[in-house]
């Protein structure tokens, strides 16, 4: 239930006063207005009993550590005064908290023992009798320590509420009708802040499609004629995958863009030219884009259980040096609700470049002096097409992710299937355009002011 405070205040005050009376066998008050108007009348003689906080934190966490504090009840008087009754109380200015939202526990002065506080049902709020049924006897000038302990539940609202510690205070040489009095620690605020938020979880990475190079040759002459090979992408992942294609030459040393003339085959059998790219993580390497232009068509859909293949072709101009590179063929999946953009790599395929004749050049030292992987065979799957939405010739664009795309041969614009799909159906090409992913060793920086020469 709600706690108004300042009727509550009052009724906090009538339940402890109507406590402590009935130990003296005088008609226990209930009523709010009635308590406290018994409350003031009291009042008007003050109580030698004080009753002060000790540590008592200025907030506390809900669905935190308990906190732990202290209420200390002292008798200024020059004779012995009784407590037969004490109240803990939690007023609420507004933040709605309830008694259930609660825990108290507390431990009698010279006790070790925790004991849960007794809720007193009867009251409006939050209420907890202490040490009931004993009563406390203070000798003059004496103290009563009782420490305390708050829990305070993770579905608690944040605010401010108001706690206090209320005693009835009896003077044995007093009449009866006369001895009562109300001391109070009065309510000092307490700020409950917020459960910790969870904290949002990383998002799933995006299924990916195996990736492969069928048929790299070995061996390049610098000025020779372009030799063919393939990508090849099959999604084994369960589900339809959205996924964008490139491939990187890893060398040692920087391989000049200019002496480089790759391309890919589009939907309708023509030859592009790919889009170059660096990145700045590997200075050396040299980023292929199959499908630059950053638009919704050059985003693939590859359903699951489905084969593609892209048509490539790969030569170097005549003043190219002679070197060691290693070729790597990239497939970026985009990531859909809760995922995140991921990459895969095929394996490397080593091969050289032979200098132009004439030319004294040494191949220079591959990226790695490890043997080459052995390069997957050309598999007997025919190579399909990919349908293309536009066909503008791409422009380099940044790069983030990797990309998957699907091939033809040319002059055969039909698409085949060597998955799940049928030999005559298009490849769909669909989802958002092509964003950059930001993964590994695809955030790719585009340096146009590296790339002279263009595409041809």
């Amino acid at each position: 239930m709600l706690f108004r405070h300042r009727r509550f205040l009052a009724a906090a005050a009538a339940v402890t006063l109507a406590s402590g009376l009935a130990v003296f066998e005088a008609p226990a008050v209930f009523a709010a207005s009635g308590a406290a108007a018994a409350a003031q009348g009291v009042q008007a003689q003050p109580s030698p009993v004080t009753v002060t906080f000790g540590g008592l934190p200025g907030s506390v966490k809900a669905g935190g550590a308990p906190v732990e504090f202290t209420a200390t009840l002292k008798n200024t008087a020059d004779h012995q005064m009784d407590v037969p009754s004490s109240v803990f109380v939690i007023g609420d200015t507004g933040t709605g908290t309830r008694q259930s939202q609660f825990t108290l526990e507390y431990q009698s002065p010279g006790g070790t023992q925790w004991q849960d506080a007794k809720v007193n049902a009867a009251s409006v709020g939050a209420v907890w009798e202490i040490d009931r049924p004993a009563t406390l006897h203070l000798a003059a000038g004496a103290e009563a320590v009782y420490r305390l302990r708050l829990t305070v539940a993770p579905d608690a609202p944040a605010g401010r509420v108001t706690p206090g510690f209320n005693a009835n205070v009896a003077d044995p040489t007093l009449p009866p009708e006369q001895r009562i009095s109300f001391a109070t620690s009065g309510f000092p605020d307490l700020v409950i802040t917020p459960a910790v938020t969870p904290t949002t979880p990383a998002p799933t990475p995006a299924a990916t499609a195996d990736v492969r190079l069928d048929g790299v040759p070995t061996s390049f002459t610098a000025g020779g004629e372009a030799k063919p090979f393939r990508l090849v992408f099959t999604n084994n992942s369960g589900k339809d995958l959205r996924i964008t294609p490139a491939i990187v030459f890893q060398g040692a040393a920087e391989l000049p863009f200019e002496t480089v003339r790759f391309e890919y085959q589009g939907p309708d059998g023509a030859w592009l030219p790919g889009g170059p790219g660096f990145s700045s993580a590997h200075p050396t390497w040299l980023y292929m884009d199959l499908r630059p232009g950053n638009k919704d068509s050059d985003v693939i859909a590859l359903p699951k259980g489905e084969t593609r293949a892209i048509n490539a072709r790969l030569a170097f101009t005549k003043d190219a040096s002679a070197r060691t590179e290693s070729l790597v063929a990239l497939a970026g999946s985009l990531p859909g609700a809760g995922e995140s953009g991921t990459e895969v790599s095929s394996p490397k395929a080593d091969f050289t470049i032979v200098a132009a004749e004439g030319s004294t050049e040494t191949p220079a030292p591959a990226s790695s002096p490890t043997p080459a992987p052995t390069v997957p065979q050309p598999s007997n799957a025919p190579v399909v097409p990919v349908v293309q939405a536009t066909g503008a010739s791409p422009s380099p664009v940044a790069v983030g992710s990797q990309t998957v795309v699907a091939a033809a041969p040319a002059g055969d614009t039909r698409l085949a299937s060597t998955g799940g799909g049928s030999a005559a159906e298009p490849m769909a090409i669909t989802g958002a355009v092509a964003i950059a992913l930001g993964i590994g060793m695809v955030v790719v920086a585009w340096r146009r002011d590296r790339v002279r020469g263009g595409g041809s």
